[in-house]
């Protein structure tokens, strides 16, 4: 079977069956690790799912490594499986989670998607304390997708990825379409390594810093 149509199959099937969201993070469909040298983090405010108001660099990036993905609530398929895919990596993370490794999920919807319908959400996976659910005013996320690459004046047809990075060195990764979390893990783990190896080094392209 052609791996678009197996995603295909797969994303509708998972709406009748939700266990096979977990099916999703085991098959790694489609899943593509490009160098994202183009990567500019620009500091908006945004809220998190409790309407805490927190700015992307300075609070929830900092100096930490970062994995991302893109997402809104009323997406029936592609996003349900990168949020389970996050599932799973909180899981593999364990108590590196919030410590050493942030998890964001960015709503790239944000009229729709308030604090309380992202803590809504949270809750169906089990986020933990470390996997920050974000929206805020359409402008701010707007801008910070855009940096992110990735922006879409549609989010229907927003692309399947997640952004993996170190806040202080740079080194970021996209995976297209839905790695499994061993994969985005061992990504993880070499920005951490690269971390001990060259303790001094910092990322040659510095954040981009909100100018309001």
């Amino acid at each position: 079977m052609k791996q678009g149509l197996f995603t295909v199959l797969l994303s509708a099937a998972m709406l009748a069956c939700p266990f096979l969201v977990r099916a999703a993070t085991a098959a790694g469909v489609g899943a593509v690790g490009n160098d994202a040298p183009d990567v500019r983090l620009i500091d908006v405010p945004l809220l998190d799912q409790d309407g805490n108001r927190m700015m992307l660099v300075g609070d929830l990036v900092g100096e930490q490594i970062v994995v991302m993905n893109f997402i809104f609530t009323t997406c029936p398929s592609v996003c349900p499986m990168q949020s389970a895919i996050f599932a799973g990596l909180q899981k593999e993370l364990g108590d590196r989670l919030g410590n050493e490794v942030k998890l964001l999920s960015l709503s790239i919807d944000p009229v729709t998607d308030v604090p309380a319908r992202l803590a809504e959400t949270a809750a169906r996976y089990g986020a933990r304390e470390g996997w920050t659910w974000l929206t805020g005013e359409k402008a701010d996320v707007d801008r910070a997708l855009v940096g992110l690459g990735a922006y879409s004046s549609e989010v229907e047809s927003h692309p399947a990825m997640i952004l993996v990075g170190d806040g202080r060195r740079g080194g970021w990764t996209r995976f297209y379409g839905f790695p499994r979390p061993v994969d985005v893990l061992a990504r993880v783990d070499e920005l951490a390594a690269a971390r001990i190896a060259r303790p001094g080094a910092v990322a040659a392209e510095p954040a981009e810093e909100n100018q309001r």
